[in-house]
């Protein structure tokens, strides 16, 4: 479960910015729809089983978004980097100064395997990571796990009487790895047992997803978990129901694995030579329709943006729907109808469809989402740039809203803000004329 996540000096965010997934106890409306953790140090309080983010184009939400799917990958891939491997740094750039200052990001969860509440931080520079810290939570008290800094160009790292670093792990470490990544690589070392939890929260308790494949041959992950290759039955149980009920025309998904055309295997021999050949098959996602009592097989690529759409979402809903974990989406309402997208919302909001506390995190423009009745005042965040063109991020709590305020009209008519400010002359002002 997600509790917290702050970033700071990474793309368009300048200062840090923190999305907090706790509700806010004076709110007593749906309260069902909150978890009841009960982690130690943290009594008396619930958490949220959705969030989002609303706000103009180019204001940060992708950001947001990216800054954390960054986190992952920096985490379950930085030690099998070469030393010589420079990071990806994207800081704030509309700020000279801000250049070569760290990008940090800090995220706070309880792992799905031990649920004790971990605080798990880095900060890095295109070459090297210059600080790393993690603590843990077991009895509500902070305990430093570890504690990692670039110290006049040498990296020094302190363990403590919670974990115990490896000498042998020391030798191996770059200044571009995080030690937690390294650490996962030991497998028989006393302190690999103890980062487990936290590397199984960013393997498999965290989902960053992002429209569905843009190439006609990307086989998505909705595909493997139909074709039997991932997953579970309940999940692709739930899958094909999802397709079914959305109205899309579409009673049953399924994978054709066809022979590979000469051409293709031609030229992926010339790119990537592979030792013992390429595969003979190509698996392909076909929908099954039904018109007139008539059944006929359509390719993803004759479907539309819409269903696409939908199909590569269902996957990832259906695994966090199962696993319990946390699912974040960029522009959820991309190609979907808010009535289709209000459903996927309240599949995680209500207890009966979402028992193991599975969170749903999401980036939208769609105001209808904002209508009252289906998400709580704690859910609803905005992003909007200030004056140096830096994204902020901020809770509709911040304004006090009313329990019968309606955030719709208040949000369109600019009360929370983080709406485009676009002048009435739009298109025939100055600058239109093309002459």
């Amino acid at each position: 479960m997600l509790i917290s996540f702050e970033v700071e000096n990474y793309r368009s965010i300048k200062y840090p910015v923190v999305l907090q997934m706790t509700a806010v106890n004076y709110y007593k409306e749906s309260s069902e729809q909150l978890i009841d953790a009960e982690l130690p140090g943290l009594s008396g309080l619930r958490f949220l089983r959705s969030a989002a983010i609303f706000g103009p184009n180019a204001s940060g939400k992708t950001a947001i978004w990216r800054a954390l799917a960054t986190m992952k990958d920096i985490v379950l891939n930085s030690a099998s980097y070469m030393a010589s491997t420079a990071f990806n740094h994207a800081p704030f750039r509309l700020d000279p100064e801000m250049l070569d200052e760290p990008t940090r990001f800090t995220v706070v969860f309880t792992s799905g395997m031990d649920s004790i509440r971990y605080e798990y931080s880095f900060a890095y520079t295109e070459n090297a990571i210059i600080e790393e810290e993690l603590c843990a939570y077991p009895k509500g008290h902070r305990q430093t796990w570890f504690r990692r800094a670039m110290e006049d160009g040498a990296t020094n790292i302190k363990g403590s009487g919670y974990l115990k670093v490896p000498a042998a792990v020391k030798p191996f470490l770059n200044d571009n790895m995080l030690l937690l990544s390294l650490l996962a690589n030991f497998p028989n070392a006393e302190s690999y047992k103890r980062v487990a939890p936290v590397v199984d929260w960013f393997i498999n308790g965290l989902d960053m997803y992002s429209r569905a494949p843009e190439s006609l041959n990307d086989f998505p992950f909705s595909g493997e978990i139909v074709s039997g290759e991932r997953g579970t039955e309940g999940m692709r149980r739930f899958i094909q129901n999802m397709m079914r009920q959305a109205d899309v025309g579409i009673y049953r998904a399924e994978v054709e694995r066809r022979p590979m055309p000469e051409e293709m295997r031609a030229i992926l021999e010339h790119i990537s030579p592979v030792q013992g050949g390429i595969d003979d098959v190509v698996k392909t996602v076909v929908f099954q329709h039904e018109n007139a009592g008539k059944k006929m097989k359509l390719e993803m690529e004759d479907e539309s943006d819409g269903t696409k759409q939908l199909f590569g979402l269902s996957g990832h809903i259906a695994q966090a729907l199962e696993s319990g974990s946390t699912l974040f989406v960029d522009e959820v309402d991309a190609s979907l109808h808010p009535v289709l997208v209000t459903e996927v919302i309240r599949t995680f909001l209500h207890p009966e469809s979402n028992p193991n506390g599975a969170q749903l995190i999401f980036t939208a423009h769609n105001p209808c989402l904002l209508e009252n009745g289906l998400l709580r005042r704690d859910q609803i965040w905005f992003t909007e740039k200030d004056k140096e063109g830096a994204t902020a991020l901020y809770p509709l709590s911040d304004f006090s809203p009313r329990k019968e305020e309606t955030v719709i009209a208040g949000y369109l008519n600019g009360r929370y803000s983080a709406i485009p400010v676009i002048p009435e002359c739009f298109g025939r002002c100055d600058g239109f004329d093309m002459e």
